[in-house]
């Protein structure tokens, strides 16, 4: 699955990012303790992916990045179960300071600004 640059929502108020055939959204948003990577169906709350990267600017696009990496191999047509079996670590609340380092791990090649958005 690819994405593309979007307006932002409400639900993606920094970052939105619509798959090529509509079905799924994916961004970055602000909240009360700093920025949360979120995953969701379209025009949905988001209810899959859900990490709370805290403030830590200079983790925004690497996180986003691996997780775009991630969801390369799944298709347009995934369920959010789909989706959720690709990140067995995040649920709601996922520790940074744990699955963080796991994440970032799986990333492999860095992307231009054209291959990511």
């Amino acid at each position: 699955m690819t994405f593309q640059r979007a307006d932002p929502t409400t639900n993606y108020r920094i970052v939105r990012l619509l798959s090529d055939g509509g079905r799924w959204e994916l961004g970055l948003s602000h909240y009360a303790r700093g920025v949360r990577v979120r995953m969701g169906l379209t025009g949905r709350p988001p209810s899959v992916v859900d990490f709370c990267l805290g403030g830590e600017s200079d983790l925004y696009t690497p996180v986003l990045l691996a997780v775009l990496e991630r969801l390369e191999a799944a298709p347009e047509s995934a369920t959010t179960s789909e989706i959720d079996a690709l990140f067995p670590w995040f649920g709601t609340r996922p520790d940074p300071a744990l699955h963080l380092p796991q994440l970032l791990a799986t990333a492999t090649t860095p992307r231009t600004d054209s291959q990511a958005a």
